[in-house]
């Protein structure tokens, strides 16, 4: 009962931002849920209570079956992760594990409410900025004779899809971690706070839908080669992120009847989130820093080329993650830059699995 108590001391702050967030989703919502609504709520919770965890079982999995190769796996394992998630452990997590599904659960909800909140007026400003910015030429003709084959095309989809699994197992792996408070509480808060003022608040103000969009809205649509390359590339290599536009856009069409998971493309949360991912490696260690960082440049090549978002909406969403977790990090007397915590990766002690 100790430790809960303390665990809840300790993520007042996260309480304190994420459920006022959570009573205007209520309230964009039209009020409190019905009985289906609640159902369909408690089973996206579940999911997502599970997905960090199984991800990061797999992973560490793996790396037991290559570098340690004990000769009864499943004991090993079993053993290893009852020595780990011990009660202590785990009630320190739940706060965490709780809040995360609710907040993940009222961003859909207000993105999905942008439309009803700021009409999509940007797309032509952004795009216009845009070209400006990169010396008259749109950023993705300028990427094109790099990244415009098909291989390549699959490899950005493949990272920009991946981005998911990777974010919820960093998430999990930092929520139950205990032997880096002021790292986890930095990510946590800047997550959070990351998602609700660039990812709410100037989604809402800067209200558009991205370039692969853009001829929904617009006579004139100068990204219509890109997604006549994309469609072509499809027929090589599967090119997911056209399947997942097209599933937006229908919600988007139907105002809520098919469901709305909303669409926004200023600023970009994948990158934003990419560059937070980036800066916890080099927390951790250069390796896991290099890594991270080579894979938040991933995605902001991907989120241009697959037609997600203008360039700017990259920039910004970096910045604004940046400056985010410096904010944080003053607030809790961390310093904002990142510095070298461990030499060990998570989860890849030499007796096993570490805090």
């Amino acid at each position: 009962m100790n430790t809960l108590r303390l665990s809840l001391r300790t993520h007042r702050a996260l309480l304190l931002i994420v459920l006022p967030y959570a009573a205007v989703a209520i309230l964009l919502a039209g009020g409190l849920p019905s009985a289906s609504d609640i159902l369909n709520v408690l089973a996206g919770f579940l999911v997502a209570i599970l997905t960090g965890p199984v991800f990061i079982l797999c992973g560490y999995t793996i790396h037991v079956m290559v570098m340690k190769r004990p000769h009864r796996l499943c004991h090993y394992l079993y053993h290893d992760l009852r020595r780990y998630l011990s009660n202590e452990r785990l009630l320190h997590a739940l706060p965490a594990m709780l809040l995360i599904p609710v907040f993940a659960s009222s961003f859909t909800v207000i993105k999905g409410a942008i439309p009803r909140l700021h009409p999509y007026t940007w797309d032509a400003t952004l795009s216009a900025w845009d070209v400006a910015l990169h010396g008259g030429m749109a950023p993705w003709e300028r990427l094109q004779p790099l990244l415009g084959h098909p291989l390549v095309t699959g490899l950005l989809n493949f990272s920009y899809h991946f981005w998911f699994f990777l974010f919820y197992a960093i998430l999990y792996w930092l929520i139950l971690d205990t032997r880096r408070p002021l790292l986890r509480m930095q990510f946590l808060l800047s997550f959070a706070l990351t998602w609700i003022v660039l990812g709410s608040i100037m989604a809402v103000l800067f209200a558009s839908v991205g370039p692969c969009y853009y001829g929904h809205l617009h006579a004139s649509d100068p990204y219509a080669p890109l997604m006549a390359y994309l469609h072509d590339a499809n027929q090589h290599v599967p090119v997911w992120a056209l399947q997942v536009q097209e599933m937006l856009w229908q919600g988007y069409q139907s105002k809520g009847a098919n469901g709305e998971l909303g669409i926004s493309a200023m600023p970009s949360m994948h990158v934003a989130t990419a560059v937070l991912m980036a800066i916890v490696g080099w927390n951790v260690n250069r390796a896991a820093g290099i890594a991270l960082s080579a894979f938040a440049v991933l995605i902001l090549l991907g989120s241009i080329h697959l037609g997600w978002h203008y360039a700017l909406d990259g920039y910004v969403g970096a910045a604004g993650a940046a400056l985010v977790w410096h904010l944080v990090g003053r607030l809790l007397g961390q310093a904002a830059a990142p510095v070298v915590r461990l030499a060990t990766a998570p989860c890849m002690g030499k007796e096993g699995l570490t805090s």
